[in-house]
């Protein structure tokens, strides 16, 4: 039998898996293939990657046809310092505004529409962005004022990944950066899920026991990675040009696991996104382990 076919997010929120595959040894179980959010979420759904991280709305999208695997996944409970509303205005001023929303993750952009309409009360006009737009790593050309028309400037711009994290850090002056982990939290008070660990129904189905040894190998790689995180952390800071003592707030500030707050918090977003459009109905999650789905029950 080929190796599994595995995602990684090719982002620092999944730095300590990797890092915990590097220091055992378990990525020469499995083939790794990297990428952003949107491709995996592609490339798993298309039947290219066996097991991978997925943007939760993704995951939710095609439940019927993954399976999740167990106590993993990307969330936090606050502050996420990876994901920013970057504007001109303040958020409640947004209404008829144009907003840039990333299209590397589908997750966010839901999030963002969910936060806009229902916490903020807005209705903007939301603006695609593919990855390498202009401007696409700050807010400098953000519009000081909402415009009407297609050819206007942004007002407003969704950023995730290294680039949010730059900019939570470092705020431009005259901006209002808004970390929307933190929105989340304080209008729903639960957990925000961003990306779960799925299998392919069908793969699961067919290699059961590849599957579950997967689903160890990643476990016992987070836990190793998150151990040495400061090492980690002292690593990476200098290629990012970031602090050390920020990556390793951010690795602690975010939850890898997969319990029963995460999936009342998964089950939230859920709700939001069938409220605004993006999901027909909240489906039945199903588990790779039977632990698991007696869990979630």
């Amino acid at each position: 039998m080929n190796l599994p076919r595995v995602g990684h997010i090719a982002f620092l929120n999944c730095a300590p898996h990797l890092h915990g595959l590097e220091m055992r040894r378990g990525s020469d179980r499995m083939h790794l293939q990297p990428g952003v959010p949107s491709a995996l979420n592609r490339q798993i759904l298309a039947g290219e990657l066996d097991i991978s991280p997925m943007s939760s709305i993704e995951y939710l999208r095609n439940a019927a046809d993954l399976c999740l695997l167990p106590d993993l996944g990307i969330a936090s409970d606050g502050p996420v310092m990876s994901i920013a509303l970057v504007s001109s205005v303040p958020p409640t001023s947004l209404d008829g505004a144009r907003v840039g929303l990333t299209s590397t993750s589908a997750t966010s952009w839901v999030l963002a529409k969910i936060l806009l309409r229902e916490w903020w009360g807005v209705s903007p006009v939301f603006v695609p962005e593919m990855p390498g737009t202009s401007g696409l790593q700050g807010p400098s050309d953000l519009s000081p004022a909402r415009k009407d028309e297609a050819t206007d400037p942004l007002v407003a711009r969704l950023l995730i990944g290294d680039p949010a994290l730059r900019v939570l850090w470092k705020p431009e002056p005259g901006t209002w950066t808004i970390d929307l982990g933190q929105e989340w939290t304080r209008y729903t008070g639960q957990s925000m899920v961003y990306a779960v660990w799925a299998a392919r129904r069908a793969y699961a189905e067919r290699f059961p026991e590849t599957v579950a040894e997967v689903t160890s190998i990643l476990t016992q790689a987070r836990d190793a990675g998150l151990r040495d995180a400061p090492a980690l952390a002292r690593r990476l800071a200098p290629l990012e040009k970031l602090p050390a003592s920020l990556l390793e707030r951010y690795f602690s500030t975010l939850h890898y696991g997969f319990g029963p707050r995460e999936l009342d918090g998964l089950n939230a977003f859920a709700d939001g996104a069938v409220r605004v459009g993006d999901l027909q109905s909240v489906p039945r999650l199903a588990w790779t382990s039977p632990g698991a789905v007696a869990t979630a029950a």
